[in-house]
């Protein structure tokens, strides 16, 4: 047993008497053939008196070394079985003594005397020798059965040259796989010592297995002699100083497993025996286990939901899949059939596929499973059971009684996610608001997971922020699952309607202002407006410099807004431009051009009080004069322009030059006539834009018909200079450009 849980029984005060062994030597527990049979062996075990050479059965007489034990503190290993001492078996229990007396004279047991100069001891005295023989038919491959060995020796003679000894010896043909026949034909009896320790044919004593250094001045050599490997295996032994705590003895080993393969259907002798060696003093002990001596067995052991992350002995329906792990242990060269059936609360419906009813082992082969794999039937049920019944099975060498398990079956746990709301309200007043919800998984059997369908990666808190009323779905699985659960979790939004506005265009003229207007309806509670790089408010009054998109941003309560536009149109400015003419007989008679762009409504000042909205008026002015000549003209908006400059209306002389005319044969304006009046005459001259004259004339009434050489002069501009002789002897002179449409 591990030396740490040892230390902490004994820690922890395992004095106390009701943990101690317990020894009952009186009849017929110290019979060594009725502890055989009722302690050592298990069930349906037959075992026989050996028989001496006259083929009676050798007496073996009660014997106060003999007893059976009973321990509870599980700090020693075994709970019962037999107990065999140097002396009174009662003597084991601490505080106890009996009145055993010693036997000198005990002829020595060769087979004991093999184990002593197996561990080199030197000295073969031996008395108080206890023993116990039997034989039995092998109904397996081999034999088995657990037992303790203690000693008082082990405070004061480890490695000493002596021990006290004892040993198992198996008597028979063909053990651990030796030869059932010499090679004279005739049967061959091998006698074999069981009690060595595991893995080794080293035997059992004080100086093979021990605390792994000597005591009582002894030598280490003895302990390197009969075991080299004593230090590393004093990991079975146990200290026990002073005997005071379970037993009465000073020490004693882990549980050991004295074993050996046999030959099914031969039968065989085992001797159980100890001495003490020397002296009859510090006496030793050996426990063997109850019920360890078995027939080959067959072992049924149920494992629920098998691979599962939980654990729980009932089958848990729809989940994974159990077994029955069908062990036998014996008898293991035999072909092996067990037949199975069922009853129980369960029956063969609530299970996928057919349920076994035949396992069959072959020889070499020991283990197989029954599987089953209980269905969900999505039914509530209570905790049912199915009993797997075993029938007897035989087989050449071996009989197994019937046997039979219960395995529960139990509905499985639902998986279920609980949600709910972690922050925030079920119910928003605003599209976009945000809450968060929880899932909590429920339920569910083993391993669960689960997340948001509309996010993957959560878990368990998702913040949503809606539009509209929306269901937010969760998948769950636990490792029985093979479809998801889905749950879910609605977030209402009250209904909403989305703030409307209207665009505006205005038209206005440049450098007038304007102000701007906003609008907007609808959304939830108070509108708020902001210009973009503006006021916050619904008007602004601006005075744009050229046409502009003025963008605005309204947001209400629910912090929803939406965005437009006002266009401020500039419109193009009216430009007001004229031209005159006098009549060339009358200079006071003067037609007025209209040359503005873009205009819709004129009015003319004339200078003398007179106005006109005509496009082209035409005036006659009283007498000559300087008269302040004013044109104001206004577009379909009432964009306005005006033009204002003095007119000077002479009547001593009066020179009229057009500044363009036609030749173009359509007997309009088709030549060019200078009219003079109050002049004594004048001369002019006409040029092309290379200087070249194209005509000349004195005073010419017919005036130039726009050929030069009898040929038409090409369209364009062309230069003019006029020498007038004034009445007064003076000479004006006149320069300047016509033009010459084709």
């Amino acid at each position: 047993m591990p030396k740490i849980a040892l230390i902490i029984v004994l820690v922890f005060g395992l004095n106390a008497k009701a943990q101690n062994i317990v020894v009952n030597s009186t009849s017929p527990r110290n019979d060594p053939m009725w502890l055989v049979q009722n302690v050592l062996v298990g069930p349906n075990f037959l075992v026989y008196s050996p028989l001496n050479q006259f083929g009676l059965p050798l007496p073996q007489p009660p014997s106060v070394q003999l007893g059976k034990f009973n321990c509870a503190n599980p700090a020693f290993g075994l709970d019962s079985g037999i107990v065999m001492v140097t002396t009174d078996a009662i003597d084991v229990v601490p505080g106890q003594t009996g009145t055993f007396t010693t036997f000198p004279t005990q002829t020595p047991s060769a087979n004991l005397t093999s184990v002593l100069n197996a561990i080199g001891s030197t000295n073969s005295n031996q008395y108080d020798r206890a023993s116990i023989q039997f034989d039995f038919l092998a109904g397996g491959d081999s034999v088995q059965f657990d037992y303790i060995f203690a000693s008082k020796e082990y405070t004061g003679y480890t490695c000493s040259s002596f021990n006290d000894v004892f040993g198992f010896f198996l008597i028979g043909p063909g053990i651990n796989g030796a030869p059932l026949y010499n090679p004279n034909g005739s049967l061959r009896i091998d006698t074999v010592n069981l009690a060595t320790i595991p893995g080794t044919n080293t035997p059992v004593a004080v100086n093979t297995i021990n605390q792994g250094f000597p005591s009582g001045g002894n030598s280490a050599s003895n302990c390197l002699a009969a075991n080299p490997n004593y230090v590393a295996h004093a990991s079975y032994y146990n200290a026990n100083t002073g005997g005071t705590s379970i037993i009465a003895m000073e020490g004693f080993t882990d549980v050991f497993k004295a074993r050996a393969g046999v030959v099914c259907g031969i039968p065989y002798t085992i001797k159980l025996m100890i001495a003490d060696v020397s002296d009859g003093i510090l006496n030793s002990a050996v426990f063997l286990g109850a019920r360890s001596f078995k027939l080959p067995e067959i072992n049924l052991t149920p494992t629920t939901n098998s691979g599962a992350s939980f654990a729980d002995t009932a089958m848990v329906e729809g989940c994974a899949r159990s077994y029955l792990l069908f062990n036998r242990k014996g008898a293991t060269s035999d072909t092996l059939i067990a037949q199975f059936n069922y009853v129980g609360t369960a029956t063969t419906a609530d299970f996928a596929g057919v349920l076994p009813d035949t396992l069959i082992l072959l020889p070499g082969q020991t283990s197989d499973t029954l599987w089953f794999e209980p269905i969900d039937d999505a039914i509530a049920e209570p905790l049912e059971f199915l009993r797997v019944r075993m029938m007897p099975v035989s087989t050449d060498c071996a009989v197994y009684p019937a046997d039979s398990v219960d395995i529960w079956i139990r509905d499985r746990v639902g998986v279920q996610a609980l949600l709910t709301i972690d922050q925030g309200n079920d119910t928003l007043d605003c599209p976009g608001s945000s809450t968060r919800l929880r899932a909590s998984i429920q339920g569910g059997e083993g391993l669960k997971r689960g997340y948001w369908e509309s996010d993957s990666l959560q878990t368990v808190l998702l913040t949503v922020t809606p539009a509209t009323t929306t269901t937010y779905r969760y998948l769950s699985w636990d490792e029985c699952s093979t479809v998801p659960r889905v749950d879910s979790i609605t977030i209402y939004v009250d209904p909403y309607d989305s703030i409307q506005t209207s665009s505006d265009t205005l038209y206005l003229c440049p450098g007038d202002g304007v102000t701007l207007r906003a609008r907007a309806s609808l959304g939830r509670g108070q509108l708020d407006f902001k210009w973009i790089n503006g006021p916050s408010d619904s008007l602004w009054s601006i005075t744009p410099s050229a046409s502009t998109w003025y963008r605005y941003r309204v947001t209400d309560d629910c912090l929803i807004a939406t965005e437009d536009s006002v266009y401020a149109w500039v419109v193009p400015q009216p430009r007001a431009s004229f031209n005159f003419i006098q009549a060339p007989g009358n200079p006071l008679d003067v037609s007025f051009a209209n040359f503005s762009t873009d205009s819709n409504r004129v009015r003319w000042y004339f200078g003398d009080g007179d106005t006109s909205t005509k496009v082209h008026p035409r005036h006659l002015y009283g007498r000559p004069g300087t008269y302040w000549l004013g044109l104001a003209v206004s577009d379909t908006l009432g964009c306005t322009d005006s033009i204002a400059f003095p007119l000077n209306l002479k009547m001593d002389h009066y020179v009229y030059i057009p500044s363009a005319f036609t030749p173009n044969g359509d007997a309009v304006n088709e030549r060019f006539v200078i009219y003079a009046t109050g002049v004594e005459g004048f001369e002019w001259a006409l040029f092309n834009r290379w200087g070249l004259q194209v005509f000349h004339s004195d005073e010419d009434s017919r005036g130039w018909n726009g050929t030069y050489g009898g040929e038409p002069v090409p369209a364009g501009p062309y230069t003019y200079k006029v020498f007038i002789r004034l009445p007064d002897g003076l000479v004006e002179e006149r320069i300047g450009m016509l033009t010459v449409f084709r």
